[in-house]
């Protein structure tokens, strides 16, 4: 039922999910008080967690892949159709924003937990 309701919230209704792929999902789905989770989001995003702002979204993208890219910087750039320097300016903003992300590996797990927490959806 877990992975039912998971990948429901991940992908929409009628969507499916094995319980043993869930990965980090899993856990937060054990996390009862939705209420929670919101907090933790807009207390790790800051002003990245609204979805009002398209500057806003868009440096929450760029700041996605460049956590899904480990950290590289020239990936990241060929994904998103940026020029490198155009990644290292957003790279700046987001650390003004965020904090030094890039020297912080805990920070890194706490803004990526926050990415996953918002791509599940009715959380």
């Amino acid at each position: 039922m877990k992975a039912v309701r998971v990948g429901r919230q991940l992908n929409g209704a009628g969507a499916r999910a094995h319980f043993d792929q869930l990965g980090v999902y899993r856990l937060l789905s054990l996390v009862s008080d939705p209420e929670e989770l919101h907090a933790f989001v807009r207390e790790t995003l800051g002003d990245l967690a609204a979805d009002d702002e398209p500057e806003l979204v868009d440096l929450r993208r760029t700041l996605q892949v460049l956590l899904e890219t480990n950290l590289n910087v020239a990936e990241t750039a060929r994904q998103l159709h940026f020029h490198y320097n155009t990644l290292r300016y957003r790279i700046g903003k987001l650390e003004r924003m965020l904090g030094a992300f890039t020297e912080d590996a805990h920070l890194r797990l706490n803004l990526t937990l926050a990415l996953h927490v918002l791509r599940m959806r009715g959380i």
